[in-house]
């Protein structure tokens, strides 16, 4: 009976919070009615055993040595067990939130919740003297069946994702020092040029225990977050253009946190500690891998895109720094977006002489605004009226550089930066180019 008890208030429990987790955690939890009853037990165990060790200490250590052992104990089981579940993958999804109109599913939600408690209420079901249940019945199957619906609505999210809209629209997330791109394509594919991430300036010493940060990164906090708002649950393809920490971390959690097509490499250096995580995500979620290298156009309905820089390469130890970063042209109609990566002179002066177009309506410049990128050559071979700068509001590198700035507002283009504009949206319908900054 008690146990009945505890599943039946951790179920209510769970389903009157599915909207507050939708929305605020974007992940449903399939174990979670049986975990309550666990951690809850548990944690009460924990507690009292702590304050008789706290009392205790006052007359033996030694008795005091023993009670903080068990609540060690069940401190271990109290997080063991459930990371055993959650890490089956089975155990709990994550989903993403309605966003705008799409958030009164949130509301009338709770309608029939309202309802069925009110009917259940009447009714008693636990009363077995109580035989007048008839039309209770009828009206709680009815509420039942609502809230049924409503939650399949929300959990499935079929209608979360945007429609397209035959534009093709470019987002530049403010990810801080750091460089992610989501494309969404006029046939409404999508595309995500990198993850953003953070250098882990402790590694100084290879013997040192790893630090374990307690706050979610970039690819976590950010990244999924602003694809969840948009009402995605999958991507088609996530590209990382070279194996630098704030390109290719977040796209670890991205990995994890959605379902993915593809992932797309320019270079793969298994000797990359970063590299080698993701890869090890996507084959665990069986996510494909391809290369791509100079020459090469991927094809998404009337939109294209042209891959510039470098070439091809099946070496395992070739190198995937900087000035072998993917670099991209995105073509649709009369309109093109020049992705950089972190590319430095040298890269810059292949694709100059190289003898390519390099012609863009926009171009995100390179590292940064690094003072080793954006040679006067290279930005005139653009021609872009537009310069987007993916970098932190105080980079820790003094980016942009003033100097680069200065060489692209020479050549006439308007400069952005995502560490004062926040995300960058672009948009076209092929003809027309629509800029907008979450802060004007």
């Amino acid at each position: 009976r008690y146990v009945f008890e505890g599943l039946l208030v951790s179920f209510i429990v769970q389903l009157w919070m599915l909207p507050l987790t939708a929305i605020y955690f974007h992940r449903v939890s399939l174990a979670s009615v049986l975990l309550n009853l666990w951690v809850g037990v548990l944690i009460a165990f924990e507690s009292f055993t702590a304050v008789a060790a706290a009392v205790a200490s006052n007359f033996s250590e030694l008795l005091a040595t023993g009670f903080y052992a068990i609540a060690d104990i069940c401190n271990w089981l109290l997080l063991t067990v459930p990371s055993l579940v959650s890490d089956n993958g089975w155990a709990s999804f994550r989903t993403p939130a309605y966003a705008e109109n799409g958030r009164i599913i949130y509301a009338i939600y709770f309608i029939p919740i309202i309802l069925l408690v009110f009917a259940l209420n009447r009714w008693k079901p636990f009363d077995l003297r109580n035989n007048s249940i008839l039309t209770s019945r009828r009206a709680i199957m009815a509420m039942f069946s609502a809230a049924i619906l409503l939650i399949a609505v929300i959990v499935l999210h079929p209608f979360s994702a945007p429609r397209p809209d035959g534009r093709l629209h470019i987002d530049f997330l403010d990810v801080g020092q750091g460089d992610s791109i989501f494309v969404t394509f006029p046939n409404g594919q999508t595309l995500l040029v990198d993850g953003g991430g953070r250098f882990d300036y402790r590694k100084t010493d290879d013997e040192a225990e790893p630090f374990v940060p307690d706050t979610r990164g970039i690819g976590e906090a950010v990244v999924s977050e602003v694809l969840w708002a948009k009402g995605y649950s999958r991507i088609d393809h996530i590209l990382a253009t070279h194996a630098d920490a704030d390109h290719i971390e977040g796209l670890v959690d991205v990995a994890k946190n959605f379902q993915i097509g593809s992932a797309i490499f320019g270079r793969m250096p298994m000797n990359d500690p970063d590299f080698v995580e993701l890869t090890q995500v996507l084959q665990q979620r069986g996510i494909t891998t391809e290369t791509i290298g100079r020459g090469e156009i991927l094809k998404f309905g009337e939109a294209q895109v042209e891959v510039l820089y470098p070439f091809v390469s099946t070496d395992e130890n070739a190198l995937s720094d900087n000035n072998n970063s993917i670099v991209l042209r995105i073509v649709y109609g009369s309109r093109a977006v020049l992705l950089t990566g972190d590319i430095e002179r040298a890269a810059e002066t292949a694709l100059v002489s190289s003898g390519g177009t390099l012609a863009a309506d926009l171009v995100k410049v390179a590292h940064h605004g690094s003072r080793t990128s954006s040679m006067q050559q290279f930005i005139d071979a653009t021609g872009a009226k537009y310069a987007v700068v993916s970098v932190g509001r105080n980079s820790p590198f003094g980016h942009p550089h003033a100097d680069v700035v200065a060489r692209w507002q020479a050549a006439n283009a308007q400069v952005f930066t995502t560490g004062t504009s926040g995300m960058i949206s672009v948009s076209t319908d092929g003809k027309d180019l629509k800029i907008a900054a979450f802060q004007q």
